[in-house]
């Protein structure tokens, strides 16, 4: 299934296990950040970069090919008017909405306080497009929208309540 990569050029587990196969696909740093941002629908190159701070250009660029060589994604020329390249999910990819669902529901037990370096998004906060529940509240700003309320950097005065819900 590694297309254009031979495995001896990749990390491998070398374990005959199913998680260990899932992690030698999704399991590099970055790759499952950029199938929760997918899971939301296809993206430019330029948004999934700004929508996940922190990442460098070449390790979005390597993992974007992993995941294209695992045909967890695929690169689409979009038709006039856009005339712009995007990513989006193969039906396999999609499929890792449980995954990163369970992993973001999960995660709230260690969330804690917001730390003065946190980027947010409102999306990520939301589980738009993933599954996971939350509530997102109005705070001292006046109301926060689903879509981020506050400022794009994610600095603002926005409260946020995050509480789990099943998602089912």
């Amino acid at each position: 299934m590694l297309i254009g990569m031979s495995r001896q050029s990749r990390r491998s587990y070398d374990q005959y296990c199913a998680v260990a196969r899932a992690l030698d696909a999704v399991g590099e740093r970055w790759s499952l950040l950029i199938v929760r941002e997918l899971l939301g629908g296809p993206r430019r190159y330029t948004d999934l970069h700004a929508d996940l701070p922190g990442v460098s250009t070449d390790i979005l660029a390597a993992r974007l090919k992993q995941l294209e060589a695992e045909e967890l994604v695929v690169r689409r020329r979009l038709e006039r008017p856009a005339n712009a390249t995007v990513y989006e999910l193969t039906e396999r990819g999609v499929a890792l909405r449980q995954v990163v669902a369970a992993l973001g529901e999960w995660g709230l037990g260690a969330l804690g306080e917001q730390r003065p370096t946190d980027a947010v998004r409102g999306h990520w906060v939301t589980g738009a497009g993933v599954g996971v529940g939350a509530d997102v509240s109005g705070g001292a700003s006046g109301g926060a929208s689903g879509a981020g309320g506050g400022s794009e950097d994610g600095v603002g005065a926005v409260e946020v309540s995050v509480s789990a819900a099943p998602s089912g």
